[in-house]
């Protein structure tokens, strides 16, 4: 009876430990290279503002410092730009409005190829389960009807009406290193700097030959590499829908190309959509925006990989009438509900800010 009794307190004990154990034992001191000791996963910076029960003030505001920098360095190319943890979460409350849930959906998504796309693709795959993938480089949707109505016929049904309902991502990507340099990012085990969107970075001089009338390549409809056809039709698909007077003489920066390939994504989705999905027997939402990836300028000081979403449309076709919407118009998550909500265990220590921000 005494042991039974003592059982709840050893409960809270055993609760306090190990709270002050997830805010202490993952504190890591080291500011040199990085030797696994910090999280793998990246996230938005939201989830790493929050430092734990106990964290020390001055050490909380230093953290909140550091993430407004980070963040600066991609709101100066994307104001509009927030968390990806973030993102998913407004999103996931926004769709539930309109009866979308974990258990009655499928997601579809059509990122780029590139791993480093593969937090945004896991992330959606925990709020619907595995996703269908139309994914092409660019993020340009490759798999065409079939793919598409393939997705589609996978769907769960609603039990009591039969209806499906889909919700489809789609997004090019970008990489903004934590000194903000468009296009940069840090690859896991790979020496000096790489970049991203690869395949839209290739594209770039492209846009030059195109409006000095040097660029050769075939621009005919239907027309592709069969050796380089995902690159073949991305290309075709971007040169002509931009005006070529409106090219400025230099070429188009990175960040307009991604910009580029986004409208080019959600007119290319629009088409798809209107020729395979069923509105008298499917609600369906789509959900796009620029993926946007930060790490650190080098490889030699750690600093976190954060992930971002720059969003550009989000609607539902809820009974055959489509409904607009403002993600950013949700409140977001608190830190520390993010901080669970992602799965977080460990909380790293960040490095310094350059500068110490007032009224944080």
């Amino acid at each position: 009876r005494d042991a039974n009794a003592r059982a709840p307190a050893r409960r809270r004990d055993a609760t306090s430990r190990a709270r002050r154990d997830a805010t202490t034992r993952a504190m890591p001191r080291a500011q040199g290279p990085m030797r696994g000791q910090h999280p793998v996963a990246p996230h938005g910076p939201r989830f790493h503002e929050y430092g734990g029960f106990d964290i020390d003030p001055e050490l909380q505001h230093s953290r909140v410092s550091y993430l407004r920098e980070r963040v600066e360095a991609v709101t100066k190319e994307f104001p509009n730009a927030i968390g990806m943890d973030d993102f998913l979460f407004r999103t996931e409350v926004m769709l539930r409005r309109f009866g979308f849930t974990t258990d009655n959906s499928i997601a579809l998504t059509s990122l780029c190829r590139d791993e480093i796309t593969f937090p945004l693709k896991n992330a959606i795959d925990d709020i619907f389960g595995y996703s269908m993938d139309l994914d092409g480089l660019g993020g340009i949707i490759s798999a065409g009807t079939t793919g598409l109505g393939a997705g589609l016929s996978h769907s769960p049904t609603d039990h009591l009406t039969g209806k499906e309902r889909y919700v489809l991502f789609a997004m090019p990507h970008i990489a903004i290193d934590a000194e903000g340099r468009v296009g940069s990012i840090v690859r896991a085990g790979r020496r000096g700097q790489s970049c991203a969107c690869g395949a839209l970075v290739k594209m770039q001089p492209m846009f030059k030959q195109y409006k000095e009338g040097t660029l050769e390549m075939g621009l005919d409809e239907g027309g592709h590499d069969p050796l380089d056809p995902e690159f073949s039709i991305l290309t075709r698909r971007l040169i002509t829908a931009v005006n070529k007077d409106e090219i400025p003489d230099k070429g188009l920066p990175l960040s307009d190309v991604t910009r580029l390939a986004d409208r080019v994504i959600r007119r290319d989705l629009d088409k798809l959509i209107g020729k395979t999905v069923d509105v008298t027997k499917s609600d369906y939402a789509v959900v796009t925006g620029i993926q946007i990836h930060s790490t650190a300028a080098n490889n030699r000081t750690w600093h976190p990989a954060l992930e971002f979403i720059s969003p550009t449309s989000m609607y539902v076709v809820k009974d055959g009438v489509r409904h607009d919407m403002d993600v950013l118009a949700i409140d977001p998550p608190t830190p520390r509900q993010l901080f669970h909500i992602a799965g977080g265990e460990e909380i790293a220590e960040l490095p310094s800010p350059r500068r110490s921000w007032p009224g944080l």
